[in-house]
């Protein structure tokens, strides 16, 4: 796939029990520890010359644990710790919502994935979602992009059952996030070892 066309192309990621630990809500900069190889397998990421972006539920806001500068802090950090092994995210779209607020954002519905490919001009059924729960499997398959779970959370198996169960379609099961990114490379046509 020419560089050209793949600037059209995206990598959407969920965060927590994706990138790094799920322990409930991540409030606070200490409590965001990645998983082994992220930072390394991001910067493989942008080496493919797509967009990366993060799209995640984060209702800690609404429900009053953390307010938006707390979450700016976090991702700040997330930035920081990425760019070290020359990693990056290209943009962050947040769901700062309850559950019962009924919103348009929120996953598994399909707003922030939308409003991303409006930005940047995406098209999404060139687009892959890497997540680890229903709620991104979920959203992937509404908003027509290829969806990949990862088995890194007390989350995955439930959408495996739900996979199994017809509720929606998985192109990839991959144990890690550093396994979805090999895969993704091959799926984008590239050698993995040129990369490296």
């Amino acid at each position: 796939m020419a560089i050209e066309i793949r600037k059209h192309v995206a990598i959407f990621l969920d965060r927590d029990g994706t990138l790094n630990e799920d322990c409930g809500y991540v409030t606070s900069p200490e409590q965001l520890v990645l998983f082994s190889g992220v930072p390394e397998a991001m910067a493989r990421l942008n080496q493919l010359g797509v967009r990366v972006i993060l799209v995640t539920n984060q209702s800690a806001i609404g429900r009053g644990l953390m307010t938006i500068h707390d979450l700016q802090h976090i991702h700040q950090v997330l930035a920081d710790l990425l760019r070290v092994h020359g990693g990056r995210i290209d943009d962050i779209y947040v769901c700062p919502h309850r559950p019962d607020e009924g919103c348009g954002c929120r996953k598994p519905h399909v707003a922030m994935l939308q409003q991303a490919a409006e930005r940047f001009s995406l098209d999404l059924s060139k687009c892959y979602f890497v997540g680890d729960k229903c709620s991104d499997l979920e959203a992937a398959n509404k908003a027509g992009v290829t969806g990949v779970l990862v088995m890194s959370s007390v989350y995955s198996e439930a959408a495996l059952q739900a996979r199994d169960n017809g509720q929606f379609p998985i192109a990839h099961v991959a144990q890690t996030f550093v396994q979805a990114v090999d895969w993704i490379e091959k799926e984008l046509c590239v050698d993995p070892s040129a990369l490296r």
